[in-house]
């Protein structure tokens, strides 16, 4: 009797307590089966029918790529700036805050001005500040900015890139072979829009030199500002003229004053020079100053618009077709479309898991109908 009444109590015990945990392993089991459903279903069933898989899977990487330089991408990254945003920033951060720390004066001496103003002259010593100078000089003022322009087109280059790596290593990271197919057939690509986008560039600061339009709007108003602040120059004050008052006050030019870092030399030529020379140094300066300010806004705006029009709209537009005519050959689909092993083992661990869970499930709604009786 006493063996007996323990079996039943043992018995009783080990079903309330089975009772009690059954709930628990149920809700477990159904969360571990949730997990290795959603790992197979991530990693994808085996494919069968190759051609319109490549397809889709081309369709949708390009179109990721649109998304991530608009913007409006589901998978944007939060540690750092990429795609249209990092694009965003060269363009406004980087190349417009390289143009506004540009100084117009730069490499330009004191001697520079003033012999290419004697130079333009000739014979003949002019009544007026000669235009000639003032377009030498600021023609060679603006072949100094090429490289900075250069500059940022590289840039845009190397984010371009970027991003078509991390796109491809997301978006293939199933198939390896199409993974790496894409990124270089993608990259290649850009690359081949990166002459005509720097030639373009090139073009734009050889369209400035080429014309110096000192009848531009801006220029005008700028160029009237300067000269209120100058009287005109006369040729010979023993003629019954004398110099102007003004140019007692050639010291606001910073190009006259010596306030701007000049060599020894620059300094002694500075002091040899006449009021009249120092009226027409000032003027020089100050006209372009005042011209450089207007291509450096022009450039900050043309060319970044190059480059979306080279280079980003460009391959935005032909991104897919140039994929889809150097990869879709039926020839290459199951070189294409091989798993790496990585993600075979994955899978087949996967499956592994959901077997024995099923089977687990099985065992519990077993036990559940035990317990209910």
């Amino acid at each position: 009797m006493g063996t007996s009444f323990l079996s039943e109590r043992l018995s009783t015990i080990l079903m309330g307590h089975v009772k009690k945990c059954l709930p628990t392993l149920r809700s477990r089991v159904s969360h571990l089966r949730g997990v290795q459903e959603s790992i197979i279903s991530d990693l994808g069933k085996p494919i069968i029918k190759k051609g319109p898989a490549i397809l889709d899977l081309i369709n949708t990487f390009c179109e990721e790529f649109r998304c991530v330089i608009n913007g409006n991408s589901t998978n944007l990254q939060t540690s750092e700036i990429s795609g249209g945003a990092k694009l965003f920033y060269i363009f406004q951060n980087t190349f417009g805050n390289a143009l506004e720390e540009f100084d117009p004066m730069t490499g330009l001496t004191l001697s520079d001005v003033r012999h290419a103003i004697r130079n333009s002259m000739g014979t003949r010593p002019s009544l007026f500040v000669p235009e000639m100078a003032f377009e030498l000089l600021v023609k060679r003022q603006i072949g100094l900015l090429r490289d900075l322009c250069l500059r940022v087109v590289d840039l845009s280059y190397d984010e371009l890139a970027n991003t078509i790596s991390v796109a491809c290593a997301r978006h293939f990271e199933r198939f390896d072979n199409l993974k790496n197919e894409s990124m270089i057939s993608g990259i290649n690509l850009l690359s081949s829009r990166l002459p005509p986008t720097r030639e373009m560039v090139e073009n734009l600061l050889s369209i400035e030199q080429t014309y110096i339009n000192t009848n531009h709007p801006d220029f005008i108003i700028r160029y009237r500002s300067v000269s209120d602040r100058h009287t005109p120059l006369v040729s010979n004050p023993q003629m019954g003229g004398e110099e102007p008052a003004a140019a007692s006050n050639s010291s606001r030019s910073s190009i006259c004053s010596g306030q701007r870092d000049r060599t020894a030399s620059g300094r002694e030529v500075e002091h040899k020079l006449t009021e009249r020379e120092r009226e027409e140094v000032q003027m020089i300066e100050q006209l372009i100053i005042q011209y450089f300010t207007i291509i450096r806004k022009q450039l900050q705006d043309t060319v970044p618009k190059t480059i979306m029009h080279f280079m980003v709209s460009y391959l935005a537009r032909n991104l897919s077709s140039n994929l889809i005519s150097e990869l879709y050959v039926e020839d290459r689909f199951d070189n294409l479309l091989q798993e790496s092993d990585s993600v075979s083992k994955k899978r087949e661990r996967a499956c592994r898991m959901l077997t024995a869970l099923n089977e687990a499930q099985k065992i519990l709604s077993g036990l559940r109908d035990i317990t209910s009786n």
